[in-house]
């Protein structure tokens, strides 16, 4: 395989991936630069075969269905609400040809493919959401019509999974409006529904698996007051809920079920990495696996003795990982990675470090090497969220600055997830308090060493929430930081909470809410106190942190004496919340490494060189 995609550009991203029906297919979308190119991967008993295929127009949010003779049903977004999809027949090479034919056109919201059980005569199913209230379930075809209508339901659908070999039944998730989301059993022979899986009406409950073999459900639930796993089988009323499948504070999620029904792939975020077990249900054993440091991600294929599943190392970026499992070892399955060649980029030095914090330990991601505290440049990247965390694995922006020759330092602090209940509890409300307390200690000692070799104070760099509190700590600490860059922030909880739409709104409440007995940092009012050099990033779409919030810090900077170009650059994209904080176009990555190479300051008095051009857009 080659990771080069057009004239030797190399691949920053693999997404989209999905496997045909019997696993024998898959498919995805690369992007190499700023172009997306379709991929197509034979996955048969010996060696995985991965290639680019050219004529085909994608892009990250295309939707793939591959077919097992190595056709596929591609989904496109023509305009807001209009989605083509097109059938591309195989060629006599089983990959898919350029000579397809339009299936048909669809007007929603959104939707996606869901691929049909081994042997159904139709290629698949789509699934959209008409609106606020409706969604449609259609059936796809090779001969007219292309796409018929099934049935349209009440609320929003997400998920799919097949109850029966025939395809007669499909197990999906329902979220009426207004209402809890459940999972409902459709019967695509007459269009009735049912309600299958459901606690209580305050409750989250969804079905995640499904095995036609042996009807085995595999559900989750937030009943209890926080998500657990659980299984069943269908039309059977107990379902069970093993202690062995919770762990609190590390969020799990299943990958998938083998073709027998009697086996689960199971995911678990610790920490930066990811960790794979197998679940039996019948004796309620887990067992770990033996795996390489890195991060797994949806969806799985497990078909036979053999996973395939995404995966990704910060020396490259995802690819597909090859699992077999042996008999003999079911707890050492041998591990094969997808990928002939390897990145020669600095990122590939990336290691697991683990540093003081405020309150005691904090994990980090280290691109540097041997001796990263004493490089000459050296970026804290804050993570978005603020219920995430960095991982173990391939990031196109900490790629582009430490081939640069910059050292990134990515900690968890406080509220990541991964680390157990009292990590991520700890700042649950608490917006900029215990995060950016460990922010602040540990950035502290990092200053003063690198204030007695004399080397410049670190960067500071924040995505979505973590460019909030990348603006806290440069405001808080002021003469301990050479630049900030944030990328798409919010001034504030409240702020935000006033700005943004409903569901970002429903998600703060999740977050913990605002607490309006705690003192919670407000961007606006603090920001009169920042001295190091800013650049300020915000797409006009942004549909999450409305670009206002930016809006409204620029026009506040300038009136504070700040000056365009020099200590402060105003970039505004033609882009939404995703196109600034992680699909990085390459244009803005250019911006962002040129920012941090040219904005170095010792502490005690800044030292700036040439000004970074600034774009500032209208509104």
């Amino acid at each position: 395989m080659s990771t080069n995609g057009p004239a030797g550009t190399e691949l920053s991203a693999r997404m989209g991936f999905a496997f045909s029906p019997r696993g024998l297919r898959a498919a995805s979308v690369g992007v190499a630069g700023d172009t997306a190119l379709l991929e197509s991967w034979q996955l048969g008993a010996g060696e995985v075969v991965q290639r680019q295929i050219a004529g085909f127009a994608v892009g990250r949010a295309t939707r793939l269905l591959p077919l097992d003779d190595g056709s596929l049903v591609l989904w496109q977004q023509c305009g807001s609400q209009r989605h083509e999809i097109t059938m591309y027949p195989a060629t006599a090479e089983g990959i898919p040809g350029t000579d397809g034919h339009r299936l048909g056109s669809l007007t929603a919201l959104g939707g996606y493919l869901l691929p049909g059980p081994v042997g159904w005569s139709a290629p698949g199913l789509a699934v959209t959401v008409d609106d606020a209230d409706r969604s449609t379930i259609w059936r796809l075809g090779d001969a007219p019509p292309g796409i018929e209508r099934i049935v349209r339901l009440p609320g929003l659908l997400s998920g799919g999974a097949w109850i029966d070999e025939a395809g007669r039944a499909l197990a999906i998730n329902q979220t009426p409006r207004g209402g809890r989301q459940h999972g409902i059993v459709v019967d695509l022979s007459d269009g009735s529904w049912r309600r299958t899986w459901f606690m209580s009406e305050a409750s989250t409950d969804q079905i995640l698996l499904c095995s036609p073999a042996t009807r085995l459900l595999v559900v989750s639930s937030n009943a209890s007051g926080e998500p657990r796993l659980g299984w069943g089988v269908l039309g059977q009323p107990t379902v069970h809920f093993p202690e062995v499948l919770h762990r609190r504070g590390y969020p799990r999620h299943p990958l998938a079920v083998d073709d027998r029904g009697e086996r689960v792939l199971v995911h678990e975020r610790a920490g930066a990495v990811s960790r794979l077990f197998v679940y039996t249900p019948a004796n309620d054993s887990l067992t770990p696996l033996d795996s390489p440091r890195g991060i797994v991600s949806s969806p799985a294929c497990w078909a036979g003795d053999v996973v395939r599943v995404p995966f990704s190392q910060p020396a490259h970026p995802r690819t597909l990982a090859t699992l077999r499992f042996d008999d003999r070892s079911a707890a050492k399955p041998a591990w094969s990675l997808h990928q002939a060649t390897t990145s020669s980029c600095a990122s590939a030095d990336a290691e697991l470090v683990e540093l003081d914090g405020a309150a005691g330990p904090i994990e980090a991601i280290v691109y540097g090497g041997t001796g990263w505290r004493y490089r000459e440049r050296l970026v804290v990247a804050l993570h978005g969220g603020p219920l995430s965390a960095w991982g173990f694995e391939f990031d196109p922006l900490f790629h582009s600055l430490a081939s640069a020759g910059m050292t990134v330092l990515a900690p968890n602090c406080r509220g990541s997830t991964g680390y157990g209940e009292e990590h991520l509890r700890s700042a649950l409300g608490k917006w900029g308090g215990p995060d950016l307390d460990d922010v602040r200690h540990l950035c502290a000692r990092l200053e003063r060493d690198r204030r007695r070799s004399g080397l410049p104070a670190p960067i500071v760099l924040g995505v979505s929430y973590g460019a909030y509190l990348a603006l806290l700590a440069a405001c808080a600490d002021p003469d301990s930081w050479s630049g900030c860059v944030a990328l798409a922030p919010l001034l504030s909880p409240a702020a935000l909470n006033a700005d943004a739409a409903d569901a970002v709104r429903d998600r703060i409440g999740e977050l913990g809410g605002l607490d309006e007995n705690q003192q919670q940092g407000d961007v606006l009012s603090l920001c009169a106190s920042l001295r190091a050099p800013l650049l300020l990033v915000h797409g006009r779409r942004d549909e999450h942190i409305p670009v206002r919030q930016s809006r409204i810090l620029h026009r506040r900077l300038l009136e504070l004496g700040r000056h365009a170009g020099t200590d402060l650059d105003y970039v505004e994209l033609d882009t939404n919340h995703a196109g600034v904080v992680a699909d990085w176009p390459s244009e803005l990555l250019r911006r962002i490494r040129r920012f941090c190479l040219t904005r170095t300051a010792t502490t005690g008095g800044m030292r700036q060189e040439a000004p970074v051009a600034t774009h500032v857009g209208r509104g």
